[in-house]
């Protein structure tokens, strides 16, 4: 644990658990990496001059990318999920918890380290992943 001396910042990440998936192993994974993004799509109206006189934002959505390596007893590389199923982030951060859809995920590995998972989840504003 961090001893905070002067400014206090946010330290490591808050994502504890990821299942939901066909391969899930409930508490085999520990985070290493977390980037959250809130984003849309953007159409600019221009006048007949080309300057923009509107703006408007569409399919506002979330996505999230994930490090994390499977640990545990229950360890096991093959604990991937696959584009299309539904993951359930457990989180401290109410942002990040919750039902994401998978919309992809690769897995690395190498002789000298541990095999790290790489997941891509995506949720668009006002849509129920189940």
């Amino acid at each position: 644990m961090p001893n905070i001396q002067g400014t206090a910042i946010a330290w490591g990440t808050s994502s504890t658990d990821i299942t939901g998936f066909t391969a899930a192993v409930s508490g085999g994974y520990t985070f290493t990496a977390e980037d959250y993004n809130s984003e849309s799509d953007k159409a600019e109206i221009r006048d007949a001059n080309g300057d923009i006189k509107s703006v408007i934002y569409h399919g506002a959505r979330e996505t999230l990318s994930v490090k994390c390596y499977p640990s545990g007893s229950s360890a096991n590389v093959a604990s991937l999920p696959v584009a299309g199923e539904t993951a359930t982030i457990t989180s401290t951060n109410a942002k990040l918890a919750g039902n994401w859809c998978v919309e992809s995920s690769s897995s690395a590995g190498k002789n000298d380290g541990i095999v790290e998972f790489d997941i891509s989840l995506y949720r668009p504003i006002g849509v129920t992943i189940t």
